[in-house]
């Protein structure tokens, strides 16, 4: 069996690392979309539940 290059180790640390760092940022970004998403949707429901009880406590 012959020796592994020192070189071809490291350089397969160094991209698996960046492969690791790139999924873990692509499912950060998914779910920081999501969550804004959410807090959209209540600030919009807040804001619907406001005007209605306006319009009702008249």
């Amino acid at each position: 069996m012959e020796n592994i290059n020192g070189g071809y180790v490291a350089l397969a640390v160094v991209g698996f690392v960046f492969f690791a760092l790139q999924v873990w940022w692509i499912s950060m970004t998914i779910r920081n979309g999501r969550n804004e998403r959410v807090l959209i949707n209540q600030n919009q429901t807040d804001e619907i539940k406001k005007k209605l009880e306006k319009i009702f406590s008249k």
